[in-house]
């Protein structure tokens, strides 16, 4: 028999189905929405944690601050640096404090040399370039320089003036010499003493530059970009630079590699900077070298401060260094016109037993002629404090005795990076004024960015010598020694 429809639907298995679908979507949904609230509860526990759980973390450098600098360390800032869950800042320091990474444009040569001076050492082989400016010729407006050469630029008096940075005069003079070294050392040996604002003061109309250097009113132009570089070196840590900054100088040089690019100079160009790196290394090493003779050969004693302040960097070398080289040929032209010289050096005690921070190595006893006080410039090591006003009374004592038992004048040269000592004013006064002798001529030339000692100065302009006050260039150290040994420049 057939089955007959009664009019109503059949919802028994269907109802039963469909009630065991909802129970299950209502427990995936119930689950789902549990692990949804985990999961918002985690993200919101994590967004409202600090992003650097360790704190923010200094990353001291040192450069010389320019707008390029600025705009490095403001993308890097960007950047939000984390390292080791340190929120890291990068700060500029000045170039005498220790610092866990350097931005330099000098060359590899140089830059290993400065640090090593330092007791410092790059943390890893690989340099990255941070930034490149062209050198070129700034111009006046009057003077149409576009579509020439170096080679022909060279014949126009291009002057390359002082006060920038020093490799970069020495590509200059590479790039205007046409690569020969020899003319480009000539080259800054006739422009040294100019700077950029006096020659722009004199009305010279064409200068060496790099762009940023370029004067108001003046128009750049570089004949063929030829580039100069500033590249990051991470250092290693120190007991007073430590691991976790060393590893943000490395962070931001893993930076500055992939967002500068890295651009190599062409062939002709590297052969330019190769010889930049010659002239460089020349003019530093013999800069200035007095071509003349003392006035007279009268008995000099050179008192020489040997402190850490002597370490600090000129041109990319030491001032220790410098000073070294500069007094050589000084030293040895007392010798050679019939003077005795003396030689003192000064810091705080270094080492055990020690008491006194000065120490007469050579007395004017020698009779080398200079010979023996020349060669010890040249070995002394460099350290602790200039204690400035214990070492000059006890020079001064034998100084004068000296010009007693003569009866000759006695020059007294005093090299110094300022005062640090105990010792009062007043009682430094009084240990100069019952010392001196008619017949010493003290010179006081004063090296370095330290403060100059006041009572040591108006004592030596008081008794009928100088003080003279350096500037930071090898040139202004050159005339003021030479000036103190009565050397008539060249």
């Amino acid at each position: 028999m057939g089955r007959h429809a009664d009019g109503h639907d059949n919802w028994r298995l269907s109802r039963e189905l469909i009630i065991g679908l909802i129970s299950v979507g209502v427990i995936v949904g119930v689950i789902m929405w549990w692990m949804g609230m985990r999961t918002e509860t985690h993200r919101s526990h994590v967004t409202s944690s600090p992003p650097c759980l360790n704190g923010t973390l200094t990353l001291p450098i040192q450069a010389e601050p320019s707008p390029h600098v600025d705009e490095l360390l403001s993308n890097y800032r960007n950047s939000a640096p984390v390292v080791r869950d340190y929120c890291i800042d990068p700060q500029i320091v000045p170039m005498e404090t220790d610092a866990a990474l350097t931005l330099t444009s000098s060359p590899e040569s140089v830059t290993r040399a400065a640090l090593n001076a330092v007791d410092r050492s790059p943390a890893s082989d690989t340099w990255p370039i941070v930034f490149t400016q062209a050198i070129g010729v700034a111009h006046t407006g009057d003077i149409a320089v576009t579509g020439e050469n170096w080679n022909e630029l060279a014949t126009q008096g291009i002057v390359i003036p002082t006060g920038t940075d020093p490799y970069a005069r020495a590509v200059m003079a590479s790039a205007l010499s046409g690569g020969d070294a020899d003319k480009g050392v000539e080259l800054l040996r006739n422009d040294h003493p100019l700077s950029v604002e006096e020659a722009v003061a004199d009305g010279t109309p064409l200068l060496a530059v790099t762009e940023d250097l370029t004067p108001e009113g003046y128009f750049f132009y570089s004949p063929d970009d030829l580039p100069i570089s500033t590249v990051a070196v991470p250092l290693t840590a120190t007991d007073r630079v430590n691991e976790e900054q060393a590893r943000a100088a490395a962070d931001f040089a893993r930076y500055a590699a992939e967002h500068v690019e890295q651009t190599q100079p062409t062939e002709r160009q590297r052969q330019l900077l190769t010889t930049a790196e010659v002239i460089s290394e020349r003019f530093a090493t013999v800069p200035e070298e007095s071509r003349g003779s003392v006035d007279s050969g009268a008995d000099t004693l050179v008192l020489l401060d040997t402190s850490g302040n002597m370490d600090e960097l000129l041109d990319g070398h030491r001032i220790a260094g410098e000073v070294a080289r500069l007094l050589d040929p000084l030293i040895l032209s007392v010798g050679r016109a019939g003077g005795r010289v003396a030689l003192w050096n000064y810091s705080s005690p270094l080492s055990p037993g020690v008491t006194k921070g000065w120490r007469d190595n050579i007395s004017f006893l020698d009779d080398s002629a200079g010979i023996n006080a020349a060669q010890a410039v040249k070995g002394f090591g460099t350290g602790g404090v200039p204690l400035t006003r214990e070492a000059v009374p006890a020079a001064l004592d034998a100084v004068s005795e000296h010009a007693r038992e003569t009866g000759g004048p006695v020059r007294f040269i005093i090299i110094t990076s300022g005062s640090v000592d105990d010792i009062s004013d007043g009682a430094f006064r009084t240990s100069l004024s019952t010392r001196t002798s008619d017949l010493v001529t003290p010179e006081v030339v004063h090296v370095g960015t330290g403060p100059v000692d006041p009572i040591l100065a108006e004592w030596a302009t008081s008794r009928g010598g100088n003080n003279f006050v350096s500037e930071m260039t090898v040139a202004s150290i050159a005339e003021h020694l030479q000036n103190a040994f009565g050397v008539e420049r060249p």
